[in-house]
Order: C-alpha cells, then sequence, then structure tokens
C-alpha cells in the first residue's frame, strides 16, 4: 500500500509553534536530533505493508530520506490540494489499489508495527475510508495531560487519528466535501453537524453509537466508511501547542537514549 503524507504549512505569527519555527514548515521542527516528518516518514519505512511514500508539502533540498520515497512534491497551498496530487500520483503508481494511507507529518511517535497492524484491520475493498479514532482513556495513559479534544459517543471519549486509509480516488470525486471536513479536521462537532441536526443532537447527549454513525454518515455522504478505534495512542497524538511538541521530545529522547545505552551495552 502506498503512503501519502501532507507536511505543507508553516506557522505565522501569533501561532502557538511560531517560536519553533521562525518560518519554516512546522513538519521541520527538530524532535530529538531530527525533523518531525522525518520520524513519520521512518516509522512508515519500518511498515512492512508500506511499499511508496508520497511526501507533499516539503521540497527535495529539505533532505527528508527514505528509500521508501518515491516523490517530494512542494507545498499545493491547501491541505486538500496536497492530498489531491500525491492521490493523483498514488493511482499512477498503483492504479488497480482499493486504498492508500493518509497521514499527517505531525505524529512522530508512530512506529512501523502500529501503522501495519491498522492496514491489517483494514482489508476490506468495499469500505471507501477507514476512519480512526483513539478512547480518552488510551491517550491519556500513554500521553497524560495531553489536552486532546474528544467527542462522547456510547463507546466513550474519543479523539481523531492523524492517520487514515482509503480511496485515493476519493478527494477528486468528493473534492467538496473533503475540503469542508479537512477544514473542520480539528472540531469532530463541526463535522457531526454537517452531517444533519439529530445526529448532532445524539452525539451532544451521548445517545450516539459509532455503529449509528458509520450508516448515516455513510448514507448522507453517499459512500461506506467505517470507523476504526485503535490501541494506540501515537496514532492520534499529532502536534499542535508546544505542550504537545514538548511531550513527544521527551518520549523520543528517552527512547533514543534507551536504544544508544543498548547498543553500547
Amino acid at each position: 500500500m502506498d503512503c501519502i503524507i501532507s507536511a505543507g504549512g508553516v506557522p505565522q505569527e501569533g501561532d502557538l509553534l511560531y517560536e519553533y519555527t521562525h518560518g519554516r514548515p512546522k513538519a521541520l521542527i527538530n524532535i530529538a536530533g531530527k525533523p518531525m516528518v522525518q520520524w513519520v516518514i521512518d516509522a512508515l519505512t519500518e511498515a512492512q505493508k508500506i511499499e511508496h511514500i508520497i511526501l507533499v508539502g516539503l521540497n527535495p533540498e529539505d533532505g527528508i530520506r527514505s528509500p521508501k520515497l518515491t516523490a517530494t512534491l512542494p507545498d499545493q497551498g491547501s491541505l486538500v490540494e496536497n492530498l489531491i496530487v500525491g492521490a493523483e500520483l498514488a493511482l499512477k503508481q498503483n492504479p488497480q489499489a482499493p486504498h492508500a494511507v493518509f497521514c499527517t507529518a505531525d505524529i512522530p511517535t508512530i512506529t512501523g508495527d502500529m501503522i501495519d497492524e491498522l492496514i491489517e484491520q483494514c482489508d476490506d475493498p468495499d469500505v471507501q475510508i477507514y476512519y480512526t479514532a483513539v478512547e480518552k482513556s488510551t491517550m491519556e495513559k500513554r500521553f497524560p495531560g495531553s489536552h486532546r479534544s474528544y467527542v462522547h459517543a456510547i463507546e466513550g471519549d474519543l479523539a481523531g487519528g492523524d492517520i487514515h486509509i482509503g480511496d485515493p480516488r476519493l478527494v477528486n470525486t468528493k473534492r467538496e466535501l473533503m475540503d469542508d471536513l479537512l477544514r473542520n479536521r480539528k472540531s469532530a462537532l463541526k463535522q457531526i453537524r454537517k452531517i444533519g441536526l439529530g445526529l448532532f443532537l445524539k452525539l451532544l447527549f451521548r445517545r450516539l453509537s459509532l455503529k449509528e454513525a458509520e450508516i448515516r454518515i455513510s448514507k448522507a455522504l453517499d459512500l461506506k466508511g467505517k470507523a476504526i478505534i485503535v490501541r494506540h495512542a501515537e496514532l492520534g497524538m499529532d502536534i499542535d501547542k508546544p505542550l504537545q511538541l514538548q511531550i513527544c521530545q521527551r518520549m523520543l529522547e528517552e527512547q533514543y537514549t534507551c536504544k544508544s545505552e543498548d547498543l553500547n551495552a
């Protein structure tokens, strides 16, 4: 399976992460000795089920490397345009593939095993999009005090994931829908409100189940979707705030130190 990484976006003055970027892409923030996006690329490179990686939003001179990296494309101006360009290239590379992996560049704590496990869960070619979510208890156990946003379903409080699997054709055939959902990707409430008042009210009063959401959203959007509650909080631990950056920095520095000690033992 191919993976499209959206790495565009330069924090501006007033942005919480501006002091760490100063006019450079967020994806290039240094974490434990290498750019944030390189951690993501390294995990995808380790994943046995990832064949090609397409990086959109940076330039070749930024120095991001992987033997699986088949293209590094410049920022197209928006997340949707980045995904469209990446999806079009993925389709050229593998026209018959029913799915591709879509992920952001700001989830540096993921690993190859986590990615392979997710892909194994998403093996139905009739499902057009798999949307990932992380339970609050899972997130808080792994990343206490990370200040994620949650929606309240019958199954529990859920945070949206940052790596999804879907039909790459959707970014063109459902372009307006994708644009709307991605623009509101940080607010599940805004996404649900687009589907209808009844669904929104059920969510508001904690009477909405994931199964009902799947059925009603799939019908409203004219596509077959499925929600996956993942067991690895790392798949939803994106970096939007300095606190989250510091948490990931500490974790990756500790992992690097442990590996160095093991090699020197």
